[in-house]
């Protein structure tokens, strides 16, 4: 497994772990295309999950 390989394992771990992945077949298909829309909804996932809810908006 090359130094590459890790990095994307370890992403997909801590997406999983974070709640974004939900499949958890989804670590073993890391490598392979996704649509746009995956991975948009991935982000705003985690835009939604790292903000702080107590704050203002601007």
């Amino acid at each position: 497994m090359t130094s590459n390989d890790q990095k994307i394992k370890m992403i997909g771990q801590m997406a999983r772990e974070a709640g974004l992945i939900d499949d958890p077949q989804w670590l073993e298909r890391l490598n392979e295309p996704v649509p746009l829309w995956v991975i948009l909804d991935l982000m705003l996932r985690w835009v939604d999950r790292s903000e702080s809810n107590n704050g203002p908006y601007d």
